[in-house]
Protein backbone atom coordinates (compact mmCIF):
# COMPACT_ATOMS: atom_id res chain seq x y z
CA UNK A 1 0.00 0.00 0.00
CA UNK A 2 2.66 2.23 1.07
CA UNK A 3 4.97 1.63 -1.98
CA UNK A 4 1.79 2.27 -4.54
CA UNK A 5 1.84 5.88 -3.03
CA UNK A 6 5.04 6.61 -3.44
CA UNK A 7 5.36 5.14 -7.02
CA UNK A 8 2.17 6.92 -7.44
CA UNK A 9 3.92 10.21 -6.47
CA UNK A 10 6.74 9.64 -8.29
CA UNK A 11 4.97 8.89 -11.47
CA UNK A 12 2.89 12.47 -10.55
CA UNK A 13 6.19 14.22 -10.13
CA UNK A 14 7.57 12.72 -13.29
CA UNK A 15 4.75 13.55 -15.24
CA UNK A 16 4.20 17.50 -14.27
CA UNK A 17 8.11 17.65 -15.21
CA UNK A 18 7.49 16.81 -18.33
CA UNK A 19 4.39 18.90 -19.26
CA UNK A 20 7.02 22.03 -17.18
CA UNK A 21 9.51 20.91 -20.12
CA UNK A 22 7.41 20.38 -22.88
CA UNK A 23 5.72 24.09 -22.17
CA UNK A 24 9.32 25.48 -21.88
CA UNK A 25 10.49 24.29 -25.15
CA UNK A 26 6.86 25.29 -26.37
CA UNK A 27 7.51 29.05 -25.50
CA UNK A 28 10.96 28.77 -26.54
CA UNK A 29 9.87 28.06 -30.06
CA UNK A 30 7.12 30.15 -30.19
CA UNK A 31 9.32 33.11 -29.31
CA UNK A 32 12.37 31.85 -31.98
CA UNK A 33 9.11 31.95 -34.55
CA UNK A 34 8.12 35.24 -33.84
CA UNK A 35 11.81 36.83 -33.45
CA UNK A 36 11.90 36.03 -37.41
CA UNK A 37 8.91 37.64 -38.85
CA UNK A 38 8.48 41.14 -39.93
CA UNK A 39 6.47 43.65 -39.85
CA UNK A 40 5.79 43.08 -43.31
CA UNK A 41 4.88 39.39 -42.64
CA UNK A 42 1.98 41.08 -40.06
CA UNK A 43 0.63 43.51 -42.52
CA UNK A 44 -0.12 40.86 -44.96
CA UNK A 45 -1.84 38.68 -42.24
CA UNK A 46 -3.99 41.60 -41.37
CA UNK A 47 -6.60 41.54 -44.18
CA UNK A 48 -9.10 43.49 -43.19
CA UNK A 49 -8.27 45.24 -40.24
CA UNK A 50 -8.47 48.46 -39.08
CA UNK A 51 -5.08 50.55 -38.69
CA UNK A 52 -3.80 53.43 -37.71
CA UNK A 53 -0.60 54.53 -39.11
CA UNK A 54 2.09 56.56 -37.80
CA UNK A 55 4.25 58.42 -40.51
CA UNK A 56 6.27 60.67 -38.91
CA UNK A 57 5.31 63.03 -35.87
CA UNK A 58 2.77 64.79 -37.67
CA UNK A 59 1.41 62.25 -40.42
CA UNK A 60 -1.24 59.68 -39.56
CA UNK A 61 -3.28 57.72 -41.60
CA UNK A 62 -6.07 55.29 -40.84
CA UNK A 63 -8.08 52.66 -42.76
CA UNK A 64 -8.39 49.01 -43.66
CA UNK A 65 -5.78 47.02 -44.68
CA UNK A 66 -6.91 46.11 -48.54
CA UNK A 67 -3.30 45.01 -50.30
CA UNK A 68 -0.13 44.36 -49.24
CA UNK A 69 2.93 44.52 -51.50
CA UNK A 70 6.82 44.48 -51.98
CA UNK A 71 7.50 47.35 -49.84
CA UNK A 72 4.03 48.83 -49.69
CA UNK A 73 0.60 48.63 -48.30
CA UNK A 74 -2.70 49.94 -49.40
CA UNK A 75 -5.44 50.98 -46.89
CA UNK A 76 -9.02 51.94 -47.43
CA UNK A 77 -10.27 55.13 -45.99
CA UNK A 78 -13.80 54.76 -43.54
CA UNK A 79 -14.49 58.21 -43.69
CA UNK A 80 -13.90 58.70 -47.80
CA UNK A 81 -13.93 56.08 -50.59
CA UNK A 82 -10.21 56.68 -51.48
CA UNK A 83 -7.33 54.22 -50.83
CA UNK A 84 -4.11 55.49 -49.16
CA UNK A 85 -1.30 54.28 -50.34
CA UNK A 86 2.07 53.92 -48.14
CA UNK A 87 5.12 52.65 -48.24
CA UNK A 88 5.92 50.29 -45.40
CA UNK A 89 9.85 52.13 -44.90
CA UNK A 90 7.31 55.38 -43.74
CA UNK A 91 5.56 53.59 -40.90
CA UNK A 92 6.92 54.58 -37.65
CA UNK A 93 4.22 53.16 -35.21
CA UNK A 94 1.04 50.78 -36.05
CA UNK A 95 -2.02 50.92 -33.55
CA UNK A 96 -4.24 47.95 -34.41
CA UNK A 97 -1.66 45.29 -35.53
CA UNK A 98 -3.20 41.34 -35.02
CA UNK A 99 -0.90 38.98 -33.86
CA UNK A 100 -1.45 37.02 -36.90
CA UNK A 101 1.59 37.12 -39.37
CA UNK A 102 1.46 35.53 -43.00
CA UNK A 103 5.47 34.95 -43.68
CA UNK A 104 6.61 35.81 -46.80
CA UNK A 105 6.27 33.97 -50.19
CA UNK A 106 8.94 31.99 -52.01
CA UNK A 107 11.23 33.94 -54.48
CA UNK A 108 8.77 31.80 -57.65
CA UNK A 109 6.08 34.11 -56.46
CA UNK A 110 6.64 37.72 -56.43
CA UNK A 111 4.76 39.90 -54.99
CA UNK A 112 4.07 43.66 -57.16
CA UNK A 113 6.61 46.13 -56.61
CA UNK A 114 5.56 49.47 -55.56
CA UNK A 115 6.81 50.83 -59.22
CA UNK A 116 4.07 48.26 -61.07
CA UNK A 117 1.66 49.51 -58.87
CA UNK A 118 2.64 53.16 -59.36
CA UNK A 119 2.49 52.51 -63.37
CA UNK A 120 -1.39 50.50 -62.76
CA UNK A 121 -2.16 53.78 -60.98
CA UNK A 122 -1.26 56.18 -63.94
CA UNK A 123 -2.75 53.73 -66.54
CA UNK A 124 -6.12 54.12 -64.62
CA UNK A 125 -5.39 57.99 -64.93
CA UNK A 126 -6.43 58.73 -60.70
CA UNK A 127 -6.07 61.33 -59.53
CA UNK A 128 -3.56 61.49 -56.69
CA UNK A 129 -2.46 63.71 -54.03
CA UNK A 130 1.19 62.82 -53.46
CA UNK A 131 2.65 63.96 -49.88
CA UNK A 132 6.35 63.82 -50.01
CA UNK A 133 9.07 64.96 -47.81
CA UNK A 134 9.15 67.98 -50.06
CA UNK A 135 5.63 69.03 -49.70
CA UNK A 136 1.98 67.80 -51.09
CA UNK A 137 1.28 67.75 -54.89
CA UNK A 138 -2.15 66.58 -56.51
CA UNK A 139 -2.48 65.72 -59.82
CA UNK A 140 -2.23 62.46 -61.97
CA UNK A 141 0.83 60.00 -62.81
CA UNK A 142 2.14 60.17 -66.31
CA UNK A 143 5.39 58.13 -66.59
CA UNK A 144 6.69 55.85 -63.39
CA UNK A 145 10.26 54.68 -63.46
CA UNK A 146 12.66 52.87 -61.81
CA UNK A 147 13.17 55.07 -58.89
CA UNK A 148 11.21 58.19 -59.49
CA UNK A 149 7.86 59.14 -60.96
CA UNK A 150 6.26 62.02 -62.99
CA UNK A 151 3.46 63.66 -61.72
CA UNK A 152 1.21 66.14 -64.21
CA UNK A 153 -0.18 68.37 -61.43
CA UNK A 154 -3.05 70.00 -61.13
CA UNK A 155 -2.43 73.12 -58.43
CA UNK A 156 -6.10 73.62 -57.79
CA UNK A 157 -7.23 70.19 -56.99
CA UNK A 158 -9.55 69.92 -60.16
CA UNK A 159 -10.13 66.55 -61.93
CA UNK A 160 -8.48 68.29 -65.14
CA UNK A 161 -4.90 70.26 -66.36
CA UNK A 162 -5.74 73.64 -65.97
CA UNK A 163 -3.40 76.56 -67.21
CA UNK A 164 -0.23 76.50 -64.88
CA UNK A 165 -0.21 73.36 -64.14
CA UNK A 166 3.08 71.31 -64.65
CA UNK A 167 5.10 68.10 -64.34
CA UNK A 168 7.41 67.75 -61.37
CA UNK A 169 9.67 64.19 -61.17
CA UNK A 170 8.75 62.90 -57.75
CA UNK A 171 11.86 60.84 -56.31
CA UNK A 172 9.56 57.41 -55.03
CA UNK A 173 11.77 57.28 -51.59
CA UNK A 174 10.32 60.66 -51.18
CA UNK A 175 7.15 59.81 -50.87
CA UNK A 176 5.39 59.18 -47.61
CA UNK A 177 1.84 58.48 -48.72
CA UNK A 178 -0.36 58.70 -51.77
CA UNK A 179 -4.32 59.36 -51.65
CA UNK A 180 -5.45 57.87 -54.79
CA UNK A 181 -9.23 58.72 -55.58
Amino acid sequence: MRFERIFDDLEGQFAHHERQEMRAVSEDLTRAERAQLTLYDRLRGSDGAVLTLHLGTSTLVRGAVELVGDGWVVLREASRAGMLLVPVRRIALVEGLPGRARPGRTEAVRELPLGALLRRIARDRATVRAETAAGTLVGRISAVGADAFDLQTIPTGESSAVPGSGRVTVVIDALTVMRIG
